[in-house]
């Protein structure tokens, strides 16, 4: 069985939706160009949702009967086998089908592919209330994916795929506590936050590189981070910097010029006074502190204590050496 993937559906639909968008194809009608596609057996690469508007379908998926009447909505999970078995004539749908990368980009979407009961149970009837819902946003999913794309325009298409999941998982008790979901998500944000710390904190300082990998706005990141750990984004991209301009003047020969250079300084008198703002002293002062302590005393100082005079008192009195 081979693997559809949502380029194939592109190029069969985009005679009817020129203006595609990478990674969301939104299908209301049942054209001539993907009939075949919906007649034999398939596994698409991405998630599809299918709302039933009239009518009624039989499908084979995963191997497991399911059919669909009016208001409910079939969740296919990525790389499922799927198989139409009929369909009656009056049958209306509207579906969505999602690449991965773009199931990526909101937290809720990895969980919701993930969950065993979405799994065991991939047709639902949502309540009134959650169906009122989920048709106001599909409808304007539909009005707004026709429209030629702008960056605010498929940015805004996300998120309304991200509030129509959120919507849909309300019929799952394992996913529909709010409260879990926030917090799943938030620890999301801080663990990918600190990953690309790691990777890029010594030379990216602008709060909007980060907020960007994550698909959310500087201000909403950096009130995340200081809730979740007490500190502000500003404070751990220092803390990255010094971090790092200490692991070269500790571990490395490299001259300050050099070190400054590294770091994507303007020029190195700039990285001095961000040192000795940041630590209290300059880079040459930390780096021959750390050295006087290691060869008079034999001993590693962590890259991580600041050596002051006080420090150098304690340890001449400690060996004896005043």
């Amino acid at each position: 069985m081979d693997l559809l993937k949502i380029s194939d559906l592109h190029a069969a639909y985009d005679v009817n939706y020129p203006n595609k968008m990478d990674g969301l194809i939104i299908i209301d009608t049942l054209p001539l160009q993907i009939q075949p596609y919906l007649r034999s057996a398939q596994k698409f690469e991405g998630l599809i949702l299918l709302f039933c508007k009239e009518g009624t379908a039989v499908l084979k998926v995963n191997n497991e009967l399911c059919t669909v009447d009016q208001n409910k909505i079939l969740i296919i999970l990525p790389e499922m086998p799927i198989e139409p078995m009929d369909w009656s004539t009056d049958f209306v749908a509207v579906l969505f089908v999602m690449t991965y990368d773009f199931i990526d980009k909101f937290t809720i979407l990895p969980e919701f592919i993930n969950n065993t009961e979405v799994l065991n149970m991939p047709v639902i009837h949502p309540s009134e209330k959650d169906l009122l819902l989920i048709e106001d946003i599909v409808q304007l999913l539909q009005k707004h994916y026709v429209l030629p794309k702008t960056i605010l325009l498929e940015q805004m298409i996300q998120y309304l795929v991200f509030s129509l999941i959120t919507a849909v998982a309300q019929a799952y008790p394992t996913l529909s506590d709010k409260n879990n979901l926030q917090k799943n998500r938030i620890n999301d944000i801080t663990d990918t936050f600190y990953n690309l710390l790691n990777k890029h904190g010594h030379i990216q300082r602008n709060v909007s590189f980060y907020a960007d990998h994550l698909h959310i706005t500087p201000q909403h990141l950096s009130t995340l981070i200081k809730k979740k750990t007490g500190k502000s984004v500003k404070s751990w991209i220092e803390f990255a910097i010094i971090n790092k301009a200490k692991e070269y003047l500790n571990n490395t020969s490299l001259s300050i010029k050099q070190i400054s250079d590294e770091l994507e300084f303007a020029d190195a008198s700039l990285f001095c006074r961000y040192f000795k703002r940041c630590t209290g002293q300059t880079p040459n002062a930390y780096k021959n502190r750390q050295l006087f302590c290691q060869k008079k005393y034999q001993i590693n100082i962590p890259k991580d204590i600041i050596i002051t005079d006080d420090h150098i008192y304690v340890l001449s009195n400690l060996f004896g050496c005043i």
